[in-house]
This record gives structure tokens, sequence and C-alpha cells, in this order.
């Protein structure tokens, strides 16, 4: 026998000689070393591999006309292990192997031998392991007997071996296949596999098998479940064993990344809910998916509500509703899911509900999976962020359409009874008020308190409220927002009581009525009942008796700043927490801030500074919690603490006062101040300083070289003083300079007259007027040059600038 193998080609010597002896022998295997050696030479010599495969074609062909079963097994075998040994090279043998593997398959002979069979579906799953994406897209002959390998197999095995793993080995080597779903004529096998192996996982698990959807609402619906897992891992497997086929299947085609081949699987797997709808099978699978793609489940769930929509079909009729209910079990048990977009679910559950108006039994399960929807918290502001989505299709809904709001105030009501975490705001209170109704009360619960809203939300919420229908209704809403902020309502409603177009009507008096008890002021209670009679407004000066006293109402002076503000003095954006200073110097600051407010023109103020009398401070009567002057008066808001220089102006010192402070503190004396205290804001303060470095320059450039005529200071604006500060610095009161370093020094005006007499005698020339010691002003020689003379004294320093409001 050895002797007809001398003259064979060296790759079928090596070949034959894998196959040990024996004819009628069905249980053989290859010779583990020449096999060896057949895997090296091949490996070795890439072009041997071609003659290899068809050589191995040609002897599976005569074993199989003469029925060696035995020499089918060991090429079968011989082939599983080349394809492991070179699946770099599967191109160039992958479609000989084919041939053999179908050829084996398509023979009665053989077709029906399970051995046989299982060492098909061996090599099968070794080239699925082994193949790469571009064999795979981009070889249509290796697609083709791809999939004319797996319908025969399937059909063989269905109909003539009934071996149900087999077909399950054969679909995880489906499963294994990488990049399937991505080639369109073949990705169809994944579906296949999928339902298959479903089906026989709820055979051997009969918990799977029959229906299971019961009514979410009947289940616990008040937990709310964060994005960690809360059920131990691993209670979902009883009854169900890992090392099972079916679970070994199921595991690959769902714990993976690949999207397109988890998208695929999925779609199988709702078609097989559809026909056994089981909640605790939907559960199971998707905890197999990877957590960051289980929202892939929901939103394939979405696309098939879509898909039966219109359907005539009794069975597709269930189906909406079949669905609806799957994802409202889905969304409330212990699956975690995170990256689920749910506003983008809600559009499409809405727009599915409103398109099913005359069907009361969707709507209703559109109404539930929505108040599902919310049970789980993906991410901070989601219950704010469906309530808005509902209310803006409440907003744009026709006046005609009632039906359609009906049912949208019914999905709010649904979240807001199954909802335990405050997330409303006042803002999004009175925007839903007018539709809710009596439950606008449960919103009233879930409202936020831990954000400080501001005085305008709680306007306009009174104001939406002022347009519910029941008076009882409207009381009971009152009452309820000061028992939920207190002293916010209590100052935001202020100001919205004391509205220019403000009217007599109930809600006014029901503020009024809460405010008193609230403050427990039995005369301000007494009062409001008296003027509900009389259908009358409160005024600022009787609601300013109420928050006068700090004693009684611990709110007085923040009620004070709104009451005697001119108009809305609090804008929108201002925080209620504003209006609660801290001590006393933070509320006279902000009275200060509140008197700057108010539009004043600078001009006409600058004159008034100038111009008023002394009987216009008597108009305003001074006590000891502030100022209470006449009405308009910008000075009513202003304590006797914080008066500022501008209440002093009319006993400010005047030129002449300044010229007689430089006469006493040359000849050695003092000239009493009109008054002994220095008060002034920085800015004037600056300015006087100024004015006393323009004399010091004057002082000091009278000594110098002979120049050309000096340019009075008074003649333009001086340099860094405005109109205003000139003004200012008129009214500040000073104390006369210290020290001896300017005697000598001559003042401004009295160069000024000098001026003027010269100019009245004709002269060209000026001469430098000299202080004779009394006070009094002379003048110099004519004939001198008209230019200016050194002084004695030397220039006072910059230090002594800061002298002038020394208190010495």
């Amino acid at each position: 026998m050895q002797m007809r193998f001398i003259f064979l080609p060296k790759h079928q010597r090596l070949v034959n000689q894998c196959y040990p002896p024996g004819n009628n022998i069905t249980d053989k295997k290859s010779k583990s070393s020449e096999t060896s050696y057949l895997l090296y030479y091949v490996n070795s010599r890439r072009s041997k591999l071609e003659k290899v495969s068809s050589y191995l074609i040609k002897k599976n062909s005569q074993d199989m006309h003469r029925r060696r079963v035995g020499n089918v097994a060991v090429t079968l075998e011989i082939m599983s292990k080349i394809v492991v040994s070179c699946k770099e090279n599967l191109n160039v043998f992958i479609k000989d192997f084919f041939h053999i593997m179908l050829a084996i398959l398509s023979n009665t002979n053989f077709n029906n031998d399970v051995s046989l069979l299982e060492l098909l579906e061996l090599t099968f799953g070794n080239i699925c392991a082994n193949v790469d994406s571009a064999l795979l897209n981009g070889d249509s002959g290796f697609v083709k007997h791809y999939s004319q390998f797996v319908d025969m197999f399937f059909e063989v095995v269905q109909n003539k071996i009934h071996q149900d793993d087999l077909l399950l080995k054969c679909c995880n080597a489906i499963s294994i296949t990488k990049n399937l779903a991505s080639n369109p004529q073949a990705n169809h096998y994944i579906q296949t596999a999928v339902t298959f192996t479903l089906v026989k996982f709820q055979e051997r698990n009969p918990k799977f098998k029959f229906e299971s959807l019961s009514d979410p609402a009947q289940q616990n619906l008040a937990r709310r479940l964060s994005r960690i897992q809360t059920r131990p891992m691993g209670a979902d497997m009883e009854d169900v064993s890992e090392d099972s086929l079916e679970f070994t299947v199921l595991q690959s085609f769902f714990n993976t990344d690949e999207t397109d081949k988890l998208t695929l699987s999925i779609r199988a797997l709702v078609e097989r809910l559809l026909i056994t709808p089981n909640k605790e099978l939907l559960a199971f699978v998707c905890n197999r998916i990877p957590v960051q793609l289980r929202y892939i489940v929901i939103l394939l769930l979405i696309r098939q509500l879509n898909r039966v929509q219109g359907k005539d079909s009794p069975d597709v009729e269930a189906a909406p509703t079949t669905v609806l209910k799957l994802i409202s079990s889905l969304l409330i048990s212990d699956v975690s899911i995170i990256g689920l977009s749910v506003l983008d679910v809600l559009k499409k559950i809405l727009q599915f509900q409103m398109d099913n108006l005359t069907r009361p039994d969707l709507v209703a399960e559109c109404c539930a999976t929505i108040r599902d929807l919310n049970m789980k918290s993906y991410y901070q502001g989601q219950a704010f962020d469906i309530v808005y989505e509902i209310l803006l299709r409440l907003k744009a809904s026709k006046p005609t359409e009632e039906a359609k709001k009906g049912i949208l105030v019914r999905d709010v009501e649904e979240i807001i009874k199954y909802s335990s975490k405050p997330f409303s705001t006042l803002e999004l209170l009175h925007e839903l008020a007018p539709y809710m109704g009596n439950a606008v009360f449960g919103l009233l619960d879930l409202l936020d308190t831990q954000q400080h809203p501001s005085p305008t939300s709680f306007v306009k919420l009174f104001s939406a409220a002022k347009h519910m229908d029941d008076y009882s209704l409207r009381k009971m809403f009152v009452k309820q927002i000061f028992v939920k902020y207190g002293k916010y309502a209590l100052l935001g409603g202020l100001s919205y009581v004391l509205e220019d177009d403000m009217e007599p009507d109930e809600m006014y008096y029901l503020y009024h009525t809460q405010a008193a008890k609230f403050l427990k002021l039995k005369d301000y209670q007494s009062q409001v009942e008296f003027k509900q009679e009389r259908r009358e407004l409160f005024t600022r000066a009787d609601l300013i008796n109420y928050y006068s006293d700090p004693g009684s109402n611990p709110y007085s002076e923040a009620g004070s700043k709104i009451l005697l503000s001119l108009g809305h003095a609090i804008s929108a954006a201002t925080s209620t927490t504003e209006l609660y200073p801290s001590n006393r110097n933070q509320m006279l600051q902000s009275q200060e801030e509140l008197v700057e407010a108010v539009p004043v023109n600078k001009t006409n103020f600058a004159n008034s500074l100038l111009t008023r009398d002394i009987q216009s401070d008597k108009m305003t009567k001074f006590t000891n919690n502030g100022v209470v002057g006449p009405k308009h008066s910008v000075y009513r808001l202003v304590s006797d603490d914080a008066r500022s220089w501008k209440m002093d102006a009319a006993r400010a010192p005047k030129v002449s006062d300044l010229k007689n402070a430089l006469r006493s503190r040359r000849n050695g004396s003092r000239h009493p101040m009109r008054s002994s205290s220095v008060r002034g804001s920085q800015s004037v303060k600056s300015a006087v300083t100024n004015i006393t470095f323009l004399l010091s320059e004057l002082k000091s450039n009278i000594g110098e070289s002979e120049r050309e005529g000096m340019q009075d200071p008074d003649e333009e604006d001086i340099v860094g003083l405005d109109k205003i500060d000139i003004a200012r610095a008129q009214s500040v009161k000073l104390r006369p300079p210290l020290g001896d370093k300017i005697d000598h020094r001559k003042s401004l005006m009295a160069l000024l007259k000098e001026e003027n007499l010269n100019d009245s005698n004709g002269t060209d020339d000026k001469t430098p007027a000299n202080n004779n010691g009394n006070g009094d002003v002379t003048g110099s020689n004519d004939n001198e040059d008209d230019k200016f003379t050194d002084a004695e004294q030397a220039m006072v320093s910059p230090s002594n600038r800061g002298m002038m409001f020394s208190t010495a």
C-alpha cells in the first residue's frame, strides 16, 4: 500500500498519510503526527494550500462514492484544523471547503449521520470565528456559499435529524461571525437565529413561555429607582442554567458592542414578544445587554409602535397596547438604563396619543406609559422637562380642542400623582394653573422651595390664580402659597397689590387676609374686613403703618422698601432674599441705593444745592426710625444716621469763608467755622483737595523767573472738576488748614479783585497784590513788569494736602 504513494506529489502523499487504515470503520480520527506535519507544510508554502484543498475535494468525492464514512469524517477534521491554522489565507481555500461541506449535506447517504453533521458544524464554526470583514463584505462568492450552507443545514437538521442542540450550535456560530450585520445579503440570518434561540429558551424555561403583562399601576409605582442596579445580580437567573446552550447563545447575541448586530437581535426579540408577551423575558434579555446600550430596546419598541399603527388585522389592533405595556414594564423594572433620550420618547408617545384620540384604550395606555417614563431619574430636572413639554402642547392647542386639552391635563395629573420629589417652580405653576383646576394643589406640593423665587414670580402667580373659577379654590390656593413660601409670598404679594391697575377684587382681599394672619396683626385683619365691605383699596400710607414697627412685624424693613419705592423698584431679576438685610448698616445702604435710583437731572440738582434755603430742610421731619418727608421727596427713605452731605447744603461754607480762614491763619487766630464737623463724600473731599493744590501751585510759581502773565484758573473749567463737583465743593464744611507755611499766600479772589482794579485804571501792567496782615488787599508799583514775583514762604509740601480735613 505504501508503494503506490511513492510516485504521488508530496502534498497528496502528506494528505493520504493523515488517514488511518481501514475502509469500513465509521469512527475514524486523523493521525495526529501526520496531520501536524501537513499543517506545517501548508503554512510554510502558501502556494500548496490551493493544491491541498483541490485534492481534498477529489479525495472526498471518491470516499463518498464508495460510502467511506470514516474517511469523510477525517476529511472534515483535517479541514477544520487547516481553517484554524491558516486563517490568514482563508480566501485561498474557503470556496473548496464549502464545496465539500455542501456536497456532504446534499448527499442523502451522509446527511443523516449525526457525527458527520457535528463535524460539519464544527468546521463551519471555525470558519465563522476566523472570517474577516474584507472577505465577508468583499467576496460575493463567499456570501453565496455561506447562505447556501446555513439554509441547507437548518433544513436538514430540522426535517431529518431533529437535533435542537445542533441548530443552537449553528446559531452560536452565526452570532460569532464578525460584521455579519453590516452585510445586507446575509444579516437576516441573525434574526432567524435569535428567533429560534428564543423559542427553544422559552420551551426549556416555562416561566418565560406564557403571557405575562400585568398592569404596572398595580405595582408599587411610588418607588423611585436610580441608575444603580438595586436588584442583586443573578436574581433573574433563578431556574435558568448558565451552562445551558440556549443561554450561551442568547448571551452571545445580546452581550455585544456591535450596535448593528444588537439592533437586529432586539428586533427579533420584539417580534417574539408580540406573539407571546412576557415582561420577565424582556427584563431577562435586557439584563444581558451592556448597560450603555439598553436604551435601544425602548427606541425599537417605540418604532414598532409606529409601525403597527394603521393596519387593520385584529392581531395588529392589539399590538399597540401590547407594545405600550412592554415599554411600561421595562421602565419600572429593576433593569438599569442610561443614556435614554426621555424627551424624544415622550414626544413619540404624545404624538401617538394625539393620533388615536378616538381609541380610549390607547389613550389611557399612553398616559400610563408617560407616567412610567418619569418613574426613573435619568438626569436632573427630568420631571420638570416632561411637564413643560406637555405644557407647550397645551398652549399650542386650539380653543376648540377641548378633548385634546383634557387628555394632556390627565397626563400631567398622572405624573404629579406618582411623583415624590419636588421639581416644580412658581413659573411652571402659574402657567399650568389655568388648565389644572383642583389638580393644581398636587403641583403645589411638588414645588421646589430650595430655590428662592423672585417677587415677579409671585405677581404672575397671584395674577394667574385670579382667573380661577371657584372662590374656595382660590382661597385654598393663596393659603397654600403662604404655607409653602411664608415671607417670600408675603413680600412678593405686596408687589402684586401695589400694581397701578389693581382693582378691589376677591384676590386682592384674599392676599391681605392671609398676610394679616401670617403677620398675626389683628388690626390689619380688621382693616381688611372693613375695606372689603366698602370695596376700597389700601393706600401706601395704610400699609406703611403695618410695616413701620420692627417689633410687631419682623419684615418691616423689607416691606417698607417695597412700599416706599416709586413704581416697581424691585425688578424681576431681584431675588426675594435681597429684601432681607442682615443688619442695620445693610438696611441703611439699601435705603441710600434706593434714593440714588430715583432719576434726577444733574444740572437742576446742582443748582438746587446752591439755591435751596434752610426752610426746605424744615419741611422734612426726622424721627428715630428715619425720615418722613413730603410726598415724592427723595429724602423720605433716608434715616437720620444715614443723612449725607446733601442735607447740609444750606450750611455749606462759601468762598468768603475760605478767604476769612486764610486771613485768620496769617494773624495767628482761628476763624470760627459755621460747623465744627466735616461732612462730605470722598469725591467732594478730592475736589477741595484739588483746589488747595492749585492754590499751592500759584504760591510756588510767584517766585520763579519772569514769565508771561498767568492764566486765571477761573477763566476756564479747572481740570478734573466738573460742574457737579464744583457744586458739591461749595456745599462742604471745611476746617481751616493748620500750620504757618501759607501765611503770606494770596487768595484767588484777591488776585481777581486786583486785576479788575488795574483794568479800571487803564494800566496794562499787572502787579501781584499783597496782603497787609489785616486782610486788606493792596496794590503794588505800577511801573513793575507784568510778571508775578515770588512770595517769601516756600510752597506747601504735598504731604500737607490732607490737613484740610484734620480735626485738630
